[in-house]
């Protein structure tokens, strides 16, 4: 989408996920906790929203600036924040031919 619906207040303030502050954030969290997770939601429902994770501030600002148009929200969060294992709703192992799961392993 190349037009901005004028009735949507467009304004030169509003917050920008490319913005110094947000990279700061992210490259920050990146450095100390690890992976973000990001919710992509496209303007007007163009497409389902997407959810990605990733582990680099350049592939996050490339994915930002190649794959979005005007009005895209973005919400980032830390995946170490979030991703505990007191809060998982499912976890398991893949088993082999038998239907036999390791009780141990290095993970």
């Amino acid at each position: 989408m190349k037009i901005r619906p004028e009735a949507d207040d467009w304004r030169p303030e509003g917050k920008k996920i490319l913005s110094t502050e947000n990279l700061a954030i992210i490259r920050r969290t990146l450095e100390d906790e690890g992976p973000i997770i990001v919710e992509h939601w496209h303007y007007y429902g163009s497409r389902s929203s997407g959810r990605f994770v990733f582990e680099d501030i350049d592939e996050f600002v490339a994915y930002v600036e190649g794959n979005s148009v005007i009005g895209d929200a973005f919400h980032v969060w830390s995946f170490a924040a979030v991703c505990k294992d007191d809060n998982e709703i499912a976890s398991g192992k893949f088993p082999d031919e038998d239907g036999c799961v390791p009780r141990k392993g290095a993970y």
